[in-house]
């Protein structure tokens, strides 16, 4: 009986989050309200508050259900890269630490339910004013970021850290970007390109991100 009432539990914590997560992708954090959620859930707020406490917290376990995964493979991607790099006495390859960082962002949520609804959360966390989403991205995506900016420090000498920062800084932009197109199925306009395979998409962007991060730094001469 008591793994009957378990289970139940389960259920309807997960039909929470999974609700949560397509509402805060249509309509952004501040838009969705608990009693809206409760609602499309077929659950009283009571439930919500019982599972999750807070608004925020259940952004939390939104997010984190799906990025732990995603992080822990790009720390892993990350390290492999270092290890053999150190071993080959050479500088990680520029392609290669991008395609270790972005891939995983795609290629984990793509068999996940409900992926394309944590895609436009991802897209919408770093191109919408509430910082209450992006702030919890941040944080759990922060120390994979870091080893990335020392990787890339080591591929890229000649750029001052402030350079390097910046456009690793547009790297996370155009990744954001890009999930969300993934993630929203619509390119809204007529130049856009058609829909693809996640691998072209990776690929393209690599190609693209690694040219802007291997431009010379001419700052120094305007």
């Amino acid at each position: 009986m008591a793994d009957t009432h378990k289970t139940k539990q389960s259920d309807t914590k997960t039909r929470i989050l999974d609700e949560a997560e397509k509402l805060f992708a249509q309509n952004g954090f501040k838009n969705t309200s608990i009693s809206l959620l409760a609602r499309k859930a077929h659950v009283n707020q009571a439930a919500v508050n019982y599972h999750f406490g807070s608004k925020g917290a259940l952004v939390e376990q939104v997010i984190s259900r799906r990025i732990s995964p995603i992080d822990r493979q790009r720390m892993a991607n990350l390290q492999a890269i270092e290890e053999t790099a150190t071993r080959q006495g050479r500088p990680p390859a520029i392609e290669d630490l991008l395609r270790a960082y972005i891939e995983p962002a795609f290629i984990l949520t793509e068999t996940a339910p409900g992926e394309k609804w944590f895609l436009v959360i991802a897209g919408r966390a770093f191109s919408e004013p509430d910082e209450t989403i992006r702030n919890v991205f941040i944080r759990h995506f922060e120390p994979a970021f870091l080893l990335l900016v020392a990787l890339m420090k080591e591929a890229l000498p000649g750029l001052s850290d402030a350079v390097l920062r910046w456009r690793l800084h547009f790297v996370l932009g155009a990744l954001s970007h890009a999930m969300r197109l993934c993630g929203s199925h619509r390119l809204p306009v007529a130049s856009a390109p058609p829909p693809d395979t996640t691998e072209t998409v990776v690929r393209h962007l690599v190609a693209f991100l690694a040219t802007g991060m291997d431009a010379p730094d001419d700052a120094e001469h305007e």
